[in-house]
């Protein structure tokens, strides 16, 4: 009996450690970043930091990433409306953007000093149809509003009495009841319940959807000329050498080009996703080669050769600040952000002088 025991007891112990095998091997993480180009194990990071950097696509050395109808801003956005791309709100890729959340970002504010939704469910009138003034009368009421004459001179009362019975086309007159049966009673006409109509539904469906999106233009994607790359840096010590591993590219709203003065992100996009569109198709998606027209560099390679600039505007830290604001001012941010620059390049350089 204690044999049979102890075998149904080890038969349980093994069953539960392969169902506890089974789990543990589906949840074990490769030690790889999933939003990484590169396949870079964890435990070969020797450092990583992450730093934010702020691309002006105006900047000389920018241009070819924003050359007449190649501007990366309008492939990206081109992208999303096939549904070829997903868009998030911002770096952190929490919230995953609809294309209808997407299009409205997109729509330029309204400049005009109309009245919002708000103040009009909050009863502001919207059109001046009483004089246009706080202090103009109610229209007069039905009952007191005498009837306009027509043009014959009779009122609206006697036209009634006196409205002649129209004939029909044959010249005899309509008869006034309706067509009465054998006993004398007059028949009812039984109205017909309409059919039910798909195309009619699916207009209305269609126009109820134009409705509720905003009306307005949107912005041109050369209006929308500030990036912002997030990436890691890494320092890998089974190849001995650093690297810039993007993360996210995110797509600014520039200030000057909304009222309220501010830079709004309008989307941010995996790096990851966007390295894979971009060689999807690389004769499309082009870095302009001013210098030599045949040789155009595909995108996705043009940011593995780092052939772009942006000013380090944030780098991790355990207020997650920008730069100016832990220094407090433009002009120390600036000195500061590229100080820190010198400083990462310090660090691969003296790592060989030991």
């Amino acid at each position: 009996m204690k044999k049979v025991t102890k075998t149904i007891f080890g038969s349980m112990i093994a069953t539960a450690l392969v169902i506890s095998g089974a789990v543990a091997q589906e949840r074990t993480n490769n030690g790889i970043n999933p939003l990484s180009v590169r396949d870079i194990n964890d435990a070969d990071i020797m450092k990583k930091l992450t730093i934010w950097r702020r691309v002006d696509l105006r900047e000389k050395i920018n241009q070819p990433m924003f050359s007449k109808n190649n501007e990366i801003s309008r492939y990206l956005i081109d992208a999303v409306k096939a549904g070829l791309l997903d868009a998030y709100s911002n770096d952190s890729l929490s919230k995953k953007l609809t294309l209808d959340d997407f299009q409205r970002k997109l729509i330029m504010p309204n400049q005009t000093t109309g009245l919002t939704a708000e103040e009009i469910a909050a009863g502001f009138a919207t059109e001046n149809t009483a004089g246009g003034a706080w202090d103009d009368k109610k229209p007069a009421d039905k009952k007191t509003t005498p009837k306009a004459d027509d043009p014959w001179g009779t009122t609206a009362k006697n036209e009634k009495k006196t409205a002649v019975v129209e004939d029909d086309p044959w010249g005899a007159p309509k008869k006034k009841g309706g067509k009465k049966t054998k006993k004398g009673a007059k028949t009812e006409l039984v109205q017909q319940k309409p059919t039910v109509d798909s195309t009619a539904i699916k207009a209305e469906m269609a126009r109820t959807k134009a409705a509720a999106m905003p009306a307005g233009d949107e912005y041109f994607p050369t209006d929308l000329y500030v990036m912002e790359v997030r990436e890691d840096w890494i320092f890998d010590k089974k190849r001995s050498r650093n690297y810039n591993d993007i993360q996210t590219i995110t797509i600014f709203i520039p200030a000057d080009k909304n009222p309220a003065g501010l830079e709004i992100p309008l989307a941010a996009f995996k790096f990851k996703d966007l390295d894979k569109l971009f060689r999807s198709d690389p004769k499309k998606f082009i870095w302009y080669n001013e210098k030599n027209t045949a040789q155009h560099k595909n995108l996705a390679d043009a940011f593995d050769l780092r052939l772009f600039n942006g000013r380090l505007t944030k780098y991790s830290n355990p207020l997650d600040q920008d730069i100016v604001n832990i220094y407090k001012g433009e002009k120390e941010g600036l000195l500061k952000s590229i100080q820190f620059e010198h400083e990462l390049m310090e660090y691969e350089h003296s790592l060989w002088e030991h």
